[in-house]
């Protein structure tokens, strides 16, 4: 019972986030771009446009969903349940944004989705139970997760707007996936250190968001949303194997079904990161007559 109302709420939460997703997508093509020096003229641009507030609506419905989720599973499972909703958002995206993805992007969006189910599959020993195991291997991840949201959107811009729209999804993924890791041991209370997790949460999850605006402004929300996602789910699936003590099932077929959905869905997502240099100067990968991203000058 415990794992189905898990999965259950999971599955809300990925339909209320990633559909979240989708209507930010379609406001912050209207917004002013977010840039790495902030003003109060650029937040007070989102905070007073409507179709940004009810997407943020959804958000934290969604947020909500998600926490109480991870108050009943580990973190390596609820976040690959989450990511799956991206089907939603490129079915939303491709119907109404007018964006076109390559034969291969729609392959590996569906690969995405055959690794989340999957990881379900694998799970029919039922949840196991996670337990912080190392201090030092999760603030060593925390670090590298930081380090790495940094350098790629620096690497990825000289290769053009798509590209750092990519880089940029990199790097949201990689702050949110650290971040789902530290609201899995809030919501836990691991080491009665409640109070060091919401710290580690904001300090994540902020920066996280608004890079995550950055990105959907200069990308396909096609390409972006699955990068975003595939690795929002790698990182807690790595830390929580390794930091938290989330172990496999005991059956070796279970172990190798598990281990094929984690290679799916990170291959899946370096696919989709590849491709997005490709749409460069094509469009970003629309029609001609479709809706266009906005191409305002100015950098990151």
């Amino acid at each position: 019972m415990k794992t189905f109302f898990a999965i259950t709420v999971a599955v809300a939460a990925s339909i209320c986030l990633n559909y979240s997703l989708y209507l930010q997508k379609i406001a912050v093509d209207a917004l002013p771009r977010v840039k790495l020096k902030l003003s109060w003229a650029l937040v007070r641009s989102f905070i007073t446009n409507i179709p940004w507030l009810k997407a943020q609506g959804f958000n934290v419905l969604g947020f909500a969903l998600y926490m109480t989720a991870l108050a009943f599973a580990p973190v390596s499972i609820v976040e690959p349940i989450i990511a799956a909703g991206v089907a939603l958002l490129a079915y939303l995206a491709i119907r109404n944004l007018g964006e076109r993805p390559g034969r291969l992007d729609m392959y590996a969006i569906a690969g995405s989705i055959l690794g989340v189910i999957l990881l379900g599959v694998s799970l029919a020993e039922g949840l196991p139970e996670d337990q912080l195991h190392d201090p030092l291997e999760l603030w060593a991840f925390a670090a590298a997760a930081v380090l790495l949201s940094v350098v790629v959107p620096l690497v990825m811009r000289r290769r053009g707007e798509s590209s750092l729209g990519t880089g940029l999804g990199v790097s949201a993924g990689l702050l949110m996936g650290i971040a789902a890791v530290f609201s899995r041991l809030l919501m836990g209370n691991f080491s009665g250190k409640w109070y060091l997790w919401i710290v580690a949460c904001i300090a994540t999850y902020l920066p996280g968001f608004i890079v995550l605006q950055a990105a959907l402004q200069r990308g396909m929300a096609v390409v972006v949303a699955p990068v975003y996602n595939g690795l929002m789910e790698f990182v807690p699936i790595l830390v929580g194997m390794i930091a938290l003590n989330e172990r496999f099932p005991d059956s070796f077929a279970l172990s190798v079904i598990r281990v094929i959905a984690f290679v799916i869905i990170l291959a899946c997502t370096v696919i989709l990161s590849r491709r997005a240099e490709e749409t460069d100067g094509d469009g970003g990968g629309k029609e001609a007559g479709g809706a266009e991203c906005a191409t305002r000058d100015g950098a990151f």
